[in-house]
């Protein structure tokens, strides 16, 4: 059901009312919208006044909408009042295509009112004393006002659209009544009511090139200790996901650690070069350029935590769950059973357009829910290439490992070096001071061809031997050779030097 404004009964004295409960500490209003409460410190504030701004198609009246609905699961009352010419049913017909629309509590919990014709006939103090007798009648924990800007529009002057969002503020602080503003983004000029409203919340687009990604960012927020700067979010059949920025966030309290416990490969002549293994909850670097056995490697770490009776999860970007299984069975390491029954989750997304947040976000939120306790993290240099904003993933990459570490997970991540290019300027090289412990992996020419080297470059928490050792790849699984090639003609590809004096200095 929809109400027009003619149709509403006021009393005389709606629009002044006298506050019920000056001294009563406000509740927190959780909005129910997965990240946003984090962003906002929490939730809203009862009885406050909030200003959600964004242009056309930025998601304002999907993020009410689903406050709203979420309101109406905790048993709530809610108001929809409109300011703009479309239709009620054109408006729920949109809304009806996302889950948390509720067709039940339209009408009961959820009632929809039209302001439009009263603000055209009335003006500001007509509308306000429509939304008092509404809120008499209907007694709602929380209204939205969708399509502000006609406010705005029919307003005299800066001084009674101040007055109006002044008497709005008293009102519904008098009553109870959290209050969402819904209006088009104003860029730089300002407006009387973003120094009134208790919250600022802006909702926009950034594009890079031919790509796009919606951002939300809390300018203003009364009583609140929210997250600054733009956070990702995305509009799905649920409705916003929100993913706060990972390195905006408070960092996380370290877990227990046994930093004398050794976590290895398996592999005992690896695992004797890095000194029994890496410390427990440690992160480490494996890079290497294309083919010379870094994936192999982190599926082989994974294999000998399952045997251990660990659970385990691979993050990667290129390689989907079969294949990736596939290619570990054909080196006889054992994955399959254990991802099959769960012990093992593969998080696979394609390296295009990533919101890395997102993968943050659920590589983390899988990480508690299974209990897993290594982590492999798959081309990381795919991960960066593909993401928007690339300028900040030092940091976030940085805070992701930082997350990890205190929540006691001993993680791999792998970077990809140019064949013949010098890796002594590689990107990689800085991501690799990220990590408390680094293993080589490179081709040697030999008078017989190629093979595969690997060394241990660093390793922070413990002594290890930096040793020249072969890799060997067979059906019979990854083994590491004692002793190097050692013949005349063996030759490294370029760069090897510079890479090891640039990383060793971190």
């Amino acid at each position: 059901m929809t109400t027009d404004a003619s149709n509403t009964p006021r009393p005389s004295n709606a629009a002044m009312p006298t506050a019920a409960r000056p001294n009563a500490a406000r509740r927190n209003v959780e909005t129910g919208v997965p990240g946003f409460d984090e962003i906002l410190g929490g939730g809203l504030v009862s009885g406050g006044v909030y200003l959600l701004e964004g242009m056309a198609g930025a998601g304002k009246t999907i993020l009410s909408s689903q406050i709203g609905f979420h309101r109406v699961r905790q048993g709530e009352k809610v108001l929809y009042m409109t300011l703009i010419a479309e239709s009620h049913d054109k408006l729920l017909g949109h809304l009806k295509g996302l889950s948390f629309f509720d067709e039940t509590a339209v009408a009961q919990q959820m009632l929809f009112v039209s302001g439009y014709h009263e603000l055209m006939r009335d003006g500001l103090d007509g509308f306000l004393k429509l939304i008092a007798s509404s809120i008499y009648d209907y007694r709602p924990s929380l209204m939205i006002i969708d399509g502000f800007r006609s406010a705005r529009e029919f307003s005299e002057t800066e001084l009674s659209l101040s007055k109006f969002i002044h008497e709005l503020n008293a009102l519904v602080a008098a009553l109870d009544c959290t209050t969402l503003l819904l209006a088009p983004l104003s860029g730089n000029e300002p407006h009387p009511e973003h120094t009134l409203v208790d919250g600022l919340i802006e909702l926009n687009r950034y594009h890079d090139g031919m790509r796009r990604a919606r951002e939300i960012e809390v300018h203003k927020m009364r009583a609140r200790d929210h997250l600054m700067g733009k956070h990702f979010f995305r509009i799905a059949g649920s409705g916003l996901l929100m993913f706060p920025r990972l390195e905006a966030q408070c960092a996380a309290q370290p877990g227990p650690v046994d930093l004398k416990a050794r976590l290895g490969f398996g592999l005992p002549h690896l695992d004797n070069l890095l000194g029994g293994g890496f410390a427990q909850g440690s992160t480490t670097t494996l890079i290497g350029p294309s083919g010379v056995g870094k994936t192999l490697l982190c599926l082989q770490f994974l294999a000998a935590g399952l045997a251990r009776g660990e659970r385990c999860v691979y993050v990667g970007f290129y390689e989907g769950p079969q294949r990736l299984v596939g290619k570990a069975e054909a080196v006889s390491i054992p994955l399959a059973e254990a991802w099959q029954d769960g012990r093992l989750t593969v998080l696979w997304q394609p390296a295009i357009e990533l919101a890395v947040d997102e993968i943050a976000a659920n590589a983390l939120a899988t990480v508690k829910q299974t209990g897993a306790t290594r982590i492999v993290i798959d081309g990381v240099e795919g991960f960066r290439d593909s993401a928007l904003r690339t300028e900040r993933f030092g940091l976030f990459l940085n805070a992701l490992l930082h997350q990890l570490r205190e929540a006691a997970i001993s993680t791999l991540v792998t970077e990809e070096l140019p064949l013949y290019s010098d890796p002594g300027h590689s990107r990689a090289v800085r991501v690799s001071a990220l990590t408390e412990n680094l293993v080589l992996l490179r081709y040697a020419e030999t008078e017989g061809g190629l093979r595969r080297m690997i060394s241990v470059v660093k390793q922070r928490e413990s002594a290890h031997d930096t040793s020249l050792r072969e890799l060997s790849i067979s059906s019979q699984g990854l083994d590491v050779i004692e002793g190097s090639p050692g013949a005349a003609g063996t030759q490294s590809m370029p760069g090897l030097s510079a890479t090891l004096q640039a990383t060793r200095k971190t």
